[in-house]
């Protein structure tokens, strides 16, 4: 086991391998995650947009800072 685990690492990839792989780990992992939030039913990052309360005055300097 150790030792095919060694042979596995000390293989040479090409450039275009390591990105191909690299790219593929990434996919699964952003997948994986969708998948699992898709499946228990979180919604993180998903905010529901709900308008602010009118008060009158509309235009520059209404509403305060950051909102």
């Amino acid at each position: 086991m150790r030792e095919n685990m060694r042979e596995t690492l000390n293989t040479e990839i090409t450039r275009k391998q390591f990105l191909q792989f690299s790219a593929g780990a990434l996919l699964m992992v952003f997948g994986l995650h969708n998948i699992l939030s898709l499946l228990s039913g979180n919604k993180t990052g998903h905010q529901a947009l709900t308008p602010m309360p009118s008060d009158g005055r509309e235009g520059f300097g209404s509403r305060r800072f950051g909102t």
